[in-house]
């Protein structure tokens, strides 16, 4: 079990990374540049997820139905949970 739970987190950090580096890849680093989802070539299951967990972390930030990655808070996200 316990190692079902491990595959499992390390398949979200896995996808999260994927996340961000298509973010970056297409330039939606600020709301100015932000991208609806087809543009990013996001999954469909990335709307729902930014209505759980991965919107209220504020790393992806939806402007008019858009988003982009906020580096910002990806740091104070990555730093918080490094330490």
């Amino acid at each position: 079990m316990y190692s079902q739970m491990f595959r499992r987190r390390e398949e979200i950090r896995k996808r999260f990374s994927e996340l961000v580096a298509k973010f970056r890849e297409k330039g939606a680093l600020s709301p100015e540049k932000a991208m609806n989802p087809e543009e990013l070539g996001l999954p469909p299951r990335f709307k729902e997820a930014m209505q759980r967990r991965l919107g209220r972390t504020g790393i992806f930030v939806e402007v008019d139905g858009k988003y982009y990655l906020s580096e910002q808070r990806l740091k104070e996200v990555q730093e918080r949970v490094s330490s």
